[in-house]
């Protein structure tokens, strides 16, 4: 069976000695599911693979899904997203690689936010572009216990762009805008494998939080993001080509550090799996 070798940090376990082709064995796809919700970012080192392969394997966490962007979905295989972050010296680099630098989880603004993200490295620049991810879990439970019992039961608004983000996002046309209507979630949200709270923040598309006027909903927020920065949560994962990480968006954050040369390919391969309404 394969190993998993936990990352020192507040997150994270490597998988070691495992054989990608038997993903979906049941034994083998258990083990990874638990490590998942145990580590809530799991690391798979090994060679790069093809649109379909990435997909084979991302199938071990539950049923992928299409991303909202469809210029970024692969023709053959559109469950397998190209993500392009190559930094341009002409100014063109891809928005969402920028709005990526910023703290974010994948799909809140969907009702039904992707339980999980694989990302399979396919060109990596030669140093910078580290992925840093944050346990959300820790971020609430280092909260006043005053503090939590306030938030136990707010609510707040996710949209796809918000004025509370730094950077904006990518322009959608008009059946994606369709598709993306401002939608509701749980401020802590109890992770249906382990029982456990945590804070479900995400800078990038979180807007206000229901039922308080615009000031105080954003010093709160502002305050608890303050929690989240702080390294004590923090693991950053530097990138080898073939790598795949997957991480669990009900539980962590994470950001990509945009300190890598210019011109140089980072070039990934992406696979959302579909998750629950948030609870």
């Amino acid at each position: 069976m394969p190993e998993i070798v936990p990352c020192k940090g507040p997150l994270g376990g490597r998988i070691e000695g495992l054989d990608r082709c038997r993903a979906q064995e049941t034994e083998i796809a258990a083990l990874l599911n638990r490590a998942l919700a145990e580590y809530l970012l799991v690391v798979v080192p090994g060679e790069r693979m093809m649109p379909h392969e990435t997909l084979a394997f991302a199938e071990a966490f539950g049923q992928p899904r299409t991303q909202l962007l469809r210029y970024k979905r692969s023709g053959e295989v559109p469950e397998v997203s190209i993500m392009v972050s190559t930094l341009m010296a002409d100014g063109s680099t891809d928005k969402t690689a920028i709005r990526a630098e910023d703290w974010h989880t994948d799909d809140s603004y969907f009702a039904k936010p992707a339980k999980a993200t694989l990302l399979h490295g396919i060109e990596i620049p030669s140093r910078g572009g580290a992925t840093w991810f944050c346990n959300m879990h820790s971020v609430y439970e280092a909260l006043p216990g005053t503090l939590r019992t306030r938030l136990d039961g707010m609510r707040a608004i996710h949209g796809y762009d918000t004025p509370r983000a730094r950077n904006r996002p990518s322009p959608r046309t008009a059946q994606e805008i369709a598709e993306t209507p401002d939608v509701e979630h749980p401020l802590v949200r109890t992770h249906p494998d382990t029982g456990r709270k945590a804070l479900y923040l995400n800078p990038n598309r979180l807007d206000r939080i229901v039922g308080l006027e615009r000031a105080e909903s954003d010093a709160l927020l502002d305050a608890l993001a303050e929690e989240a920065r702080k390294p004590e949560h923090h693991f950053g994962h530097v990138w080898k080509p073939g790598d795949i990480a997957i991480w669990d968006n009900r539980a962590t954050m994470h950001r990509v550090v945009i300190d890598y040369p210019v011109s140089e390919p980072r070039i990934m391969q992406r696979v959302l799996i579909e998750g629950d309404r948030p609870f």
